[in-house]
């Protein structure tokens, strides 16, 4: 007769069985390529001139990309889309999930208008704002002629100045709904009792969210800050669509940089490099994060 033991043993070895093909397709596809891209990190491996192969360079590749200023340039620039994400797209993905949580009419179609971006695939967000944005055609040039906010049509992409606010506009119109998604969830697992009990208190609109809301919702806030912080560090899509890094590299972050090395300038080597030192930072911030919003322990 089997044992409890035995037959927990057993459930384990049928439940590792079953993992075991997703396992290898994941060690396939995601472990393989980070140690293979690893180790390329400290080769000198250019594929447009294949007869010279490869070449061992120790860290001189990280020593290239540390003491490049166009990649300390274009850290800056992808520290714009992160600040702009974590102190902009997270307050207003809180405000709007906070008053989508109550009840009123057609809430599930402002619901769903708002969600709208989310669903979109990348780059079909991105066309859409290449459109908004064209200095002859273009939706907000439209409006704002009419509403005599402008005399003429303004190259919203091809000026240094504004090219890289426009891009933070569309990708925080593209992430918002992501942070609202999370928020909901938080929302809607706060026991309505505590609400209710300081209500009997006396205790402001103010006081209940701040004592109450966000003191629930801080699991909600650190994955967020992680998950904003990730996506938009490897944003891509929208810079290489709307302006191609351009003008005159005022919009390259981090990811296109990374882009031209590789499939461009066919130094895999270097961009390798690279995706590891943004890897590094990107993991030193989720520490940071783990850290800032660690729980007090009683």
């Amino acid at each position: 007769m089997s044992t409890p033991s035995s037959l927990i043993a057993q459930d384990r070895k049928l439940g590792w069985l079953l993992l075991l093909p997703s396992l290898i397709v994941m060690l396939a596809v995601i472990l393989w390529p980070l140690i293979y891209s690893f180790f390329l990190s400290f080769q000198n491996l250019n594929i447009s001139n294949p007869a010279r192969g490869r070449e061992f360079v120790g860290w001189d590749n990280y020593v290239r990309v540390i003491s490049s200023k166009p990649w300390w340039k274009s850290w800056l620039r992808t520290i714009y889309f992160v600040l702009a994400d974590l102190l902009i797209g997270i307050p207003l993905g809180l405000g709007i999930a906070v008053l989508l949580n109550r009840d009123f009419k057609l809430k599930g179609v402002i619901f769903a208008i708002i969600l709208f971006p989310y669903v979109l695939a990348p780059i079909v967000n991105s066309l859409i704002w290449k459109l908004i944005y064209d200095p002859n055609y273009g939706f907000l040039n439209g409006i704002l002629l009419q509403l005599g906010l402008i005399k003429e049509y303004i190259p919203w992409l091809s000026k240094p100045s504004l090219a890289i606010v426009m891009l933070i506009i569309a990708n925080l119109w593209q992430g918002t709904p992501f942070a609202i998604i999370l928020f909901l969830a938080g929302l809607k697992a706060i026991p309505k009792e505590e609400y209710e009990a300081a209500s009997v208190d006396g205790a402001s609109g103010f006081t209940s969210f701040w004592y109450i809301t966000l003191p629930h919702l801080k699991p909600i806030l650190y994955m967020n800050f992680v998950m904003k912080t990730i996506l938009t560090f490897k944003l891509f899509d929208i810079v290489y669509s709307l302006t191609g890094g351009g003008p005159g590299g005022s919009t390259e972050v981090v990811g296109m940089m990374i882009y031209r090395e590789s499939f461009e300038f066919m130094r895999f080597g270097v961009a390798s490099a690279m995706s590891y030192l943004l890897l590094f930072l990107v993991v030193v911030l989720v520490i940071f994060y783990s850290w800032a919003f660690k729980e007090e322990k009683e």
